[in-house]
């Protein structure tokens, strides 16, 4: 706002992709304003979005920042669902992980941390568990802890981890399959260990001056995704919502972001080497700066799918989760 002169307003709406989206349903297939000029979505939900029509083709003259900074990983590799990154432009990347607390995890278990996904049912766990809403975190690592790869999985290996996640859902095993709503009941004891994104652990921890929370990025593997920017066909300042990507591609602006708190990987070169000049500890921090070894060896992206096994897996799982 003082950089520009334009008056931003932040809205915290996005609990989940799903119900964002079916929030602003009508709007989006109407072209008309969905209230805000810029959403920040996952991947998969984003694909669906530029499918259907209901995004803006950006403008690349208005966004230098960009085109000096990106990552190309984050333009090819993590970005396949958009080629070229005509409609969408990513905000922070996303780590799926097995997320616990230390203390209560240790009480019920006498383990100091897990270290497999089946350290999450054993029966002192019963009741304790929570997991993501997002399908393509919970089963992706459900998946991959089976030996599955996730960027091939067949139908009958998304049914198999779907039949599995069910028996824990209606056994009580699972209490609870939430967005990003989830962290409060890990602060008050109500959940214990689960999936979740790694970067909220870090950033709560933080924010209540302790180390209460854990992480664990498996041996089996974890998911990432990225969450992008979008300008809706409705939005009503184009202008600024491009002046606004742009902003957050400035490495020093999004280096300011991690030393604040927002613990997800960034998508823009140089942020890691201003980070260290200020905290060495965070710069190596791998939920926020993974090593190489770390994206070739734990971290992988959920397939995409078909229009088709979309709506017939988005339709199960929410049979299942809910």
């Amino acid at each position: 706002q003082s950089k520009s002169g334009i008056t931003v307003k932040y809205n915290t709406k996005v609990d989940d992709n799903n119900t964002y989206v079916a929030s602003i349903k009508n709007q989006l297939e109407a072209g008309t304003d969905t209230g805000a000029d810029t959403f920040c979505l996952t991947d998969w939900m984003v694909s669906r979005l530029i499918q259907a029509g209901q995004v803006q083709e950006l403008d690349y003259s208005k966004l230098p920042n960009v085109t000096a900074n990106i990552d190309p990983a984050f333009k090819d590799t993590f970005g396949a669902f958009d080629p070229g990154r005509k409609y969408s432009l990513p905000w922070k990347g996303i780590i799926g992980a097995v997320g616990y607390h230390k203390a209560n995890y240790k009480a019920a278990t006498g383990k100091d941390a897990p270290t497999s996904l089946e350290d999450l049912w054993v029966p002192e766990l019963k009741g304790k568990i929570e997991v993501l809403a997002e399908m393509r975190d919970t089963l992706g690592i459900f998946m991959l802890a089976d030996g599955v790869d996730i960027d091939t999985f067949t139908k009958d290996d998304f049914m198999r981890t779907l039949d599995k996640f069910n028996g824990l859902v209606q056994s009580g095993h699972i209490r609870g399959v939430k967005g990003n709503s989830y962290i409060e009941d890990y602060i008050s004891g109500d959940a214990i260990a689960g999936i979740v994104w790694a970067g909220d652990l870090v950033a709560t921890n933080l924010e209540n001056g302790n180390e209460d929370l854990g992480y664990v990025l498996l041996d089996s593997g974890s998911t990432f995704a990225t969450d992008n920017f979008v300008i809706p066909n409705g939005a009503k300042n184009v202008e600024n919502a491009h002046e606004l990507i742009n902003y957050y591609f400035d490495p020093a602006v999004l280096a300011e972001s991690a030393l604040g708190g927002v613990f997800y990987v960034p998508p823009v070169l140089g942020v890691k080497e201003i980070v260290a000049e200020t905290d060495p500890a965070l710069a190596e921090n791998e939920l926020i700066f993974p090593s190489a070894e770390v994206f070739a060896t734990k971290l992988h992206h959920f397939r995409a799918l078909t229009p088709a096994e979309d709506d017939e897996f988005t339709q199960l799982w929410s049979d299942a989760s809910n």
